[in-house]
């Protein structure tokens, strides 16, 4: 009997990590080691697709903020080209100011510089009311220009006395 009882102590110890019984449970060892290696193989496969998503993101998010910026910049570029327009514009309407008030000037200076000893009292009544004309002209001019800067109006007396 002493034989046998090593011998079960002999075959306990040789079949220690191993599945008591039949075959139904070494195939769930079997099952459960491919089950856990699936799980493994899974969760790395989860983990790889999140990984893959966050960079998608990322690079969504950095794309994104590109685009604004350029977006940013053109809409700045347009707002400079504007800008430069505007002020184009603003000078050609100071020279055209200029123009007409010089031309009034001039126009002013050769009916002023007319001589009225020849001039029977109808000449000389039109040479008024003209001279009135382009004193009020002056004064319109000077109310509806508000970018022209002209000090005076040339020297001249725009009151009606004394022709």
């Amino acid at each position: 009997m002493l034989r046998m009882d090593d011998s079960e102590d002999e075959e306990k110890e040789r079949n220690l990590g191993k599945p008591e019984g039949t075959k139904k449970g070494k195939q769930r060892v079997k099952m459960e080691g491919q089950a856990s290696s699936l799980r493994e193989k899974m969760e790395q496969m989860m983990k790889a697709r999140e990984e893959l998503t966050r960079k998608t993101l990322d690079t969504k998010i950095l794309i994104t903020e590109k685009k604004k910026e350029v977006k940013l910049a053109q809409v700045e570029a347009k707002r400079e080209e504007a800008k430069r327009k505007a002020d184009l514009e603003e000078r050609m309407i100071k020279v055209k100011e200029a123009k007409v008030w010089k031309e009034l000037m001039v126009e002013q200076k050769e009916h002023m510089m007319m001589s009225k000893k020849d001039m029977d009292e109808e000449q000389l009544q039109r040479w008024k009311d003209y001279k009135e004309d382009i004193a009020e002209r002056k004064r319109i001019f000077r109310g509806a220009s508000s970018t022209f800067c002209g000090g005076g109006d040339g020297g001249v007396d725009d009151s009606n006395g004394g022709a």
